[in-house]
This record gives structure tokens, C-alpha cells and sequence, in this order.
């Protein structure tokens, strides 16, 4: 997916050297003929509806729109035949029971008015059929959690809420059989009795140690001054499904499936009543972005845990920790809730935990007082005591089922960075070029108003929203730019790991300022060999602003290093700051190249 993004950004190159005209001084202007960049564009719209992609075609005549490279007629004669391609892909989807694929096409007809086109097919009916489709093919887990999309569960019948009360039930979903009990009531449907005494029994702390293991890596022998030590990574993991998978932390399973380690790397699992027994496992599907990962080993578990839907804690609720710190299995500890929202992650937000964690923590689950999961141990700050982090359930929710389809998980972006406003707005600060905001033609000063129908306020909000969506589907955004407000369909695309990392051989290193450390800046240097700026604008809040920095402070930038071991930028820089009085010092700001202020 790289090298497509990759592929995106060279044709944008591409369109952009057409335009272009040369800058040196004493060269003649050149320009080119119109026709060739009519053909060019032409060609990759036909080749992009033709291959299955007819959304990045929409998205682009939206913008193509606002030139006279194309007439009217032309422009519509394209739309055309994307959207007959949307239709005809949905169809197949259905047909095929590839209701994911079947989602995106439908919400992109939907997000262009198209509903005739839509043939009967509604969200929650497809939604419905995705949810059974999995659990027929006995991913009962993966389509419980796709019921928990639904809007409402209401819209179920009451064959469907007796099917899936049942499946619920099977599995120890105690959240799940709750919510379709409730439905079940209010129609006055008998519950059975068995399902009431589940509900009404809470699991001992027994059966929840039971539920968990200990995740063991063999990473074979390091030297260390010539001395071979082994190399063993231990982590903590909890079932989910009586098939046998387990979730962990993704950093402890990394070198199972990290491409660039050249090492040994053996992964198992011990179970809590046989510490001295190892049991190989496999890792099924992984999210490095919320540091999760899902594994399969071939025994049956006695215990399994289910997530709920509780995104927050209030501060100060009492919690469990399980896992095996340090390598001692079978531990529970206890403590409390400090804070909720925590900007800790590039996605989604983490609660703040004092409930101790250790070496050993990582990948266990969080419960509360009934037992119920409410989320994954994945950090601590070994300098501080009691300051742990733990991701809340209700993010991992979005993504589990994909965790079920084998490899990284995909979630969609639309290449922009924002900063919230103390108006309670998201004013976009960086566009990345080749990103399916860029295509869409929306620039860095826009506001953010609308995303898919929702207006968010917060990062969070858009970041939600875009959750849900699956990468290739159109989106409508509408952003406010000059005093109007402008609506724009965007195509968004599969999110980049890290999109600073992403972006680093192919931007300049000033633009790169607003992002990571929350400045605008102008250059000011007499000839290529300065490196002199003067800032224009400081974002309140960010980086730039808690080190004092200032509109209209000039600085020269003396070093700029990224180092992808450490996962940080350093901005080395002699400033004469205003509120100094202009006297000149040194400065350094450093961040971590995975910034949460992306969309």
C-alpha cells in the first residue's frame, strides 16, 4: 500500500510539472501543451474506474470541476461511468458476500445522493448479513462485534435476536447478551433463565486469572561485550474466543512480524496452570497504531474475556490488573482510575491507570469491579509510580473483527493534520501532497466543519468517524475557507504507519513545522546556503508555544535530524526571541514522529 501511495504522489508530481514553468533567472518560460495533460488525466480516470477504484475518479472530478481542461459534458460523462462501476461493484459484493467491500460502495453511493442506485441495500441490513456471514463461518466473535455498529439494535428481528442471544450467550458475552436482553424485553420476548443467572453472576478473580497467559518470545542469544545473554521477550494476553485467541500488545509479538528484524524469534504461550508448559502460538492479525495484536494457539481455553462498549471511566473508579509482571504468572493487582483522554497514542486516546504495571504487564487485561473488560495494559513510566496507561476497550471494538482477517490491520485517513481552536473547530494545518485530501483539493487554513455528516469539535470526533470507514470510500467534508464554506468528496485512502516518517523524503523540512512542532514559518534566507526563517504563526498549545516561541521571532536553522531507532525529530535552531528582547540563544525541540493530530 506503500508503493500506492507512493504511485498517488508521482502522478500528482507528474501533474504538477506539467503546470509548472521553470524559476531561474535568464530561461525562457516553457509551457505545455494542454492537451497532453487532458490525456494523461483522462487515462488515469478510465484506469482507476476500470480497476475497481472508480472513487478516487469522483473525488478527482470534483476539484477537475473548478478547471476548463474538461467540459461540462465530458465531466459528467466520467461521473457516469463511475458511478454505473459503484453500482455494479455493489451488486457483486453482495452477491459474493464480501460485505465489507459491499459497506464502502454503498456509503460512497450514498455519500453522492445516489440512492437509487443502491438497489434495496441499506447499511444496517448489510451491517446484519456481515454480522452472520462471520458467525456462519465461525468467526462468532468478529460478528458479534459487527452488531455492535448497528445503530440500534432494534432494527433486529426477533429470530435474529434469539440467533445472536444465543451465540452472545456461548461465548461468555456478557455486554452483548445484555443489550440484546434489553431489546428482547421491551417486545416482552421471554429471556431464558439461564441467560438471567449468567447475567447476574459476576466471574471470581479466579476465573479471570484462568482467562489469561503469559506470552513468552524466544529471541535466541545477544551478545552484550562478547558474553551471549538470551534474548527473551514476556508480555501478559487474555482469550477472547474459546478457539483459542488471544489478545496481547502488539511491541511484545514485534519481532514475529516486523519485516526488518533479521533475528530468531519463536512465540509462545503459558497457561496459568501449566507455567512449566510452553504452547506454540501464531500471530493472526496485528494493529501497530493501537499497539494490539491477536493470536491463535490450539487449546481451549477456560475462561474468555468480552469487550464492552464503556469508552470512559470516571476518575477515581477501582480497577484490576492482570498479567505477569516480571514473569510471575498468575497476578492480579489493583488500583485506580487517575485520568481519562490521555493523548498517548496516534489514534483514539488512553486512560490513565495507578494501578501497578511492570515488565511482564503488557497485553493484559483491565477489568472492574464486575469483571467486565474495560481495557488492554500496553504502557508505563518506569521513572514515575503509579503512572500506567491502558487502552480502552471501546477503541479496540472499531478494529477487533479486522484483527480476525490475517495481517496488519488498515484504517483510513485523509492526509491532513489539524489543531483544535479554542473555538471548539479543527483548523487543518498541514495537507499532505499525493493524499486523498490533497486529490479532494482541500488546503492547509481550512476548518474542518463536517466529516461524513458529523460535526466534530475535537480530534477525537474526526478521528472516530474516519474509524469506521474503510479505506477507498468517499467521504463528504465540508471546510469553511475565506469567510464561505466549500463541500468536497474525499476518497480516503489506507493510513500510513507513521505519516511523518511517510512524508519525510518527499516534503521540505519546513514543511514539516506545523505538524510535528506547531509553528508557521516563512523563509528568509538571501541564498540557498541559509537556512533563515522567521515565524508567522504559533499554534496554541503545541510544541512551539510551550517553548516561548512567538510570531515574527527570526531563528536560523543550524540542525534537523530524525532518528528512527528513538522514533523522534530534533529542530536544532539559534532564535532572537521577541519576548527576549531579540537577544539570541540556542534552542532545541525534539518530538516523536508519531504525532495523534492527524486525520
Amino acid at each position: 500500500m506503500r508503493r500506492t501511495i507512493r504511485h498517488m504522489f508521482s502522478i500528482a508530481c507528474l501533474l504538477a510539472s506539467v503546470l509548472m514553468v521553470s524559476g531561474c533567472a535568464g530561461m525562457a518560460a516553457r509551457s505545455v501543451d494542454p492537451s497532453r495533460r487532458r490525456e494523461f488525466i483522462a487515462e488515469d480516470l478510465r484506469e482507476r474506474i476500470d480497476s475497481g477504484n472508480p472513487e478516487y475518479a469522483i473525488a478527482r472530478l470534483g476539484v477537475l470541476g473548478e478547471d476548463d481542461l474538461f467540459s461540462e459534458a465530458e465531466l459528467n460523462e466520467f461521473a457516469v461511468l463511475a458511478e454505473d462501476a459503484l453500482e455494479r461493484l455493489l451488486t457483486h459484493a453482495i452477491e459474493a458476500s464480501e460485505y465489507r467491500d459491499a459497506l464502502r460502495f454503498y456509503r460512497s453511493l450514498r455519500a453522492l445522493g445516489r440512492e437509487e442506485l443502491l438497489n434495496g441495500a441499506t447499511s444496517d441490513d448489510l451491517l446484519r448479513r456481515w454480522a452472520d456471514h462471520e458467525i456462519q463461518n465461525g468467526n462468532e466473535i468478529a460478528g458479534l462485534h459487527l452488531l455492535l455498529r448497528l445503530p440500534d439494535l432494534t432494527s433486529l428481528s426477533d429470530d435474529e435476536l434469539d440467533r445472536f442471544a444465543q451465540v452472545a450467550f456461548s461465548n461468555n458475552n456478557r455486554f452483548m447478551l445484555e443489550q440484546l436482553s434489553v431489546v428482547a424485553g421491551e417486545r416482552d420476548i421471554e429471556v431464558p433463565e439461564e441467560y438471567g443467572a449468567f447475567l447476574e453472576h459476576r466471574p471470581t478473580a479466579a476465573q479471570l486469572i484462568e482467562g489469561t497467559a503469559t506470552i513468552w518470545v524466544n529471541r535466541g542469544v545477544r551478545l552484550e561485550r562478547g558474553v551471549g545473554i538470551p534474548d527473551r521477550v514476556i508480555g501478559s494476553g487474555f482469550f477472547i474466543d474459546r478457539r483459542g485467541y488471544l489478545i496481547t500488545n502488539y511491541h511484545v509479538i514485534e519481532s514475529e512480524v516486523d519485516p526488518t528484524y533479521r533475528g530468531f524469534s519463536r512465540l509462545f504461550v503459558r497457561l496459568p496452570r501449566a507455567i512449566d508448559r510452553r504452547i506454540p502460538a501464531r500471530v493472526v492479525g496485528y494493529n501497530r497504531i493501537f499497539d494490539i495484536a491477536l493470536l491463535k494457539v490450539e487449546i481451549d481455553p477456560s475462561y474468555i474475556f468480552s469487550f464492552t462498549e464503556i469508552r470512559t471511566l470516571e476518575p477515581g473508579t477501582q480497577i484490576f490488573a492482570i498479567g505477569s509482571p516480571g514473569g510471575l504468572e498468575n497476578s492480579i493487582t489493583s488500583g485506580i482510575i487517575s485520568a481519562t483522554g490521555r493523548r498517548f497514542l496516534q489514534l483514539g486516546d488512553a486512560m490513565q491507570v495507578d494501578v501497578p504495571v511492570n515488565p511482564g504487564n503488557s497485553g493484559g487485561p483491565v477489568v472492574n469491579r464486575e469483571g467486565d473488560l474495560v481495557g488492554v495494559v500496553f504502557a508505563g513510566i518506569p521513572q514515575f509510580q503509579g503512572v500506567n496507561f491502558a487502552i480502552p476497550s471501546f477503541w479496540i471494538n472499531h478494529f477487533l473483527p479486522q484483527l480476525y482477517q490475517e495481517g496488519e490491520v488498515e484504517h483510513a485517513w485523509m492526509g491532513v493534520a489539524v489543531h483544535e481552536t479554542a473555538e471548539r473547530e479543527l483548523k487543518i494545518i498541514f495537507v499532505a501532497p499525493g493524499s486523498p485530501a490533497d486529490r479532494a483539493g482541500i488546503r492547509s487554513g481550512d476548518v474542518l466543519l463536517e466529516l461524513a455528516g458529523w460535526r466534530p469539535t475535537r480530534i477525537n470526533d474526526a478521528q472516530t468517524v474516519l474509524l469506521d470507514r474503510i479505506p477507498g470510500e468517499l467521504v463528504n467534508v465540508r471546510v469553511r475557507r475565506n469567510g464561505g464554506e466549500l463541500d468536497r468528496l474525499v476518497a480516503v485512502a489506507v493510513r500510513p504507519f507513521s505519516p511523518i516518517e511517510d512524508l519525510l523524503d518527499r516534503v521540505s523540512t519546513e514543511e514539516l513545522f506545523p505538524p510535528l512542532f506547531g509553528m508557521e514559518t516563512s523563509n528568509i534566507s538571501t541564498n540557498r546556503w541559509q537556512r533563515n526563517f522567521v515565524v508567522t504563526h504559533v499554534y496554541p498549545g503545541m510544541l512551539a508555544d510551550e517553548s516561548g516561541l512567538s510570531a515574527q521571532d527570526p531563528f536560523s536553522l543550524q540542525n534537523w535530524r530524525v532518528d528512527l531507532d528513538r522514533r523522534i525529530a530534533i529542530l536544532q535552531i539559534i532564535i532572537r526571541q521577541r519576548r527576549a528582547g531579540f537577544l539570541e540563544s540556542g534552542l532545541q525541540l525534539a518530538t516523536f514522529l508519531e504525532r495523534d493530530n492527524f486525520l
